[in-house]
């Protein structure tokens, strides 16, 4: 299967299309998953900090900026505006909080002069709900899961999402409580104009909640900046017309997985793919090794087994090792076609030394053990 609508778009477009969005990502697996819900009319260029962004109607910008400084991270989300304007900037988050949320926000305030904003990690399908301000996993709260021991999650001894960003943002806070989000949109949008000057954070527990918090944004003028995970981007690009459920894969057998999160859903998901005769790269379970050398060392072994092999297409897990093939192939781009499920996104890595790539990506920390292994049957059947 090979696609270049992308191509032909860019190459055809007379003048440069007007630009109705800009996602801002921290790594490149969120700008992917989020990215690809907006692909329905078009497909959605994804570019890497300090590459110039490419024109169109919604891109995706990663500024990899989990694992630098804060102020760092806050410059760079700052210029990522600058350099990519829109007429709505959403800002992607984490949806368990990881990286620099607080000064990334506090910086795209000053940046975009948003009156207020809208926040909520929610990401309900993939079992990340937020209740009475509490983080949950599963159900479960989130400094009860394995999430603890990440090291890019904010140092906090609570799931409540307002005790996690108090530290790390100097802006005046609030809440939505459930029952105001279920208001309806006339009491809903009223809430918003009064919390404008705070950060809202708001509980979300469906995806229709997500759904309500979106209208009552989009209600009223100026609207709030809106941060959220991929559950609320959804619900962004459902409102604007662009959403794209389901992207079949490429009916090919030949799969190279790179993997190279060590969260426990993905090592089940490399046994089973293992098992099944799946091609694997992985990494060591070692904790006492740096996390971006290891992952730095896995895309170059990815490079010389597509230099040595033929692969119809590369999956691909963990913000790090995402990046790291991205560089290794020397990719100016990635082109999301949409999301073969939720979380995922698909689409073709361009790169002027190495034919255009068909590739997958996932964040590590979710996903069924089968879940390699039950997408290739479905793309071959």
């Amino acid at each position: 299967m090979r696609m270049t609508g992308s191509s032909l778009y860019y190459a055809n477009s007379m003048t440069p299309p007007r630009a109705v969005l800009t996602i801002l990502a921290d790594d490149l697996t969120g700008a992917c998953d989020t990215g690809a819900l907006f692909a329905a009319k078009h497909p959605v260029p994804v570019t890497v900090w300090p590459r110039t962004p490419v024109p169109a109607a919604a891109r995706a910008v990663d500024t990899e900026t989990r694992t630098v400084d804060g102020p760092t991270a806050a410059h760079r989300a700052a210029a990522a505006v600058a350099a990519a304007p829109a007429e709505r900037i959403f800002k992607k988050i984490d949806s368990t909080l990881r990286g620099h949320v607080g000064p990334e926000v506090d910086a795209l305030i000053g940046a975009t002069g948003a009156t207020g904003v809208l926040l909520s990690p929610a990401f309900p399908a993939r079992g990340r709900t937020v209740v009475e301000r509490m983080l949950m996993i599963d159900g479960v709260p989130i400094m009860e899961t394995a999430f603890r021991r990440d090291p890019e999650l904010p140092r906090s001894d609570s799931g409540n999402v307002i005790d996690i960003l108090r530290p790390v943002l100097d802006r005046p806070l609030a809440w939505i409580p459930l029952d105001q989000v279920r208001a309806g949109l006339n009491a809903l949008s009223a809430r918003l104009v009064r919390l404008r000057g705070t950060v809202a954070i708001a509980d979300a527990e469906t995806d229709a909640d997500l759904a309500a918090l979106v209208d009552a944004a989009l209600a009223i003028e100026p609207s709030p900046l809106l941060v959220g995970s991929a559950g609320l981007a959804r619900a962004l690009a459902a409102r604007l017309g662009l959403l794209i459920e389901h992207v079949p894969l490429p009916s090919v057998g030949r799969w190279l997985i790179v993997a190279g999160s060590r969260h426990p859903a993905t090592r089940r998901q490399v046994e089973t793919a293992r098992a099944a005769g799946l091609r694997v790269l992985t990494t060591s379970d070692r904790d006492d090794v740096d996390r971006r050398t290891v992952a730095a060392q896995l895309a170059a072994e990815a490079r010389r087994a597509l230099d040595q092999e033929r692969f119809d297409l590369v999956a691909v897990t963990g913000g790090d090792t995402a990046i790291r093939l991205f560089e290794a192939l020397g990719a100016e781009r990635f082109d999301l076609v949409g999301p073969p499920a939720p979380g995922l996104a698909f689409g073709w890595l361009r790169s002027p030394s190495h034919p255009d790539l068909a590739v997958l990506t996932k964040a590590g920390s979710f996903g069924a053990p089968d879940l390699f292994v039950s997408l290739r049957d479905e793309a071959l059947a």
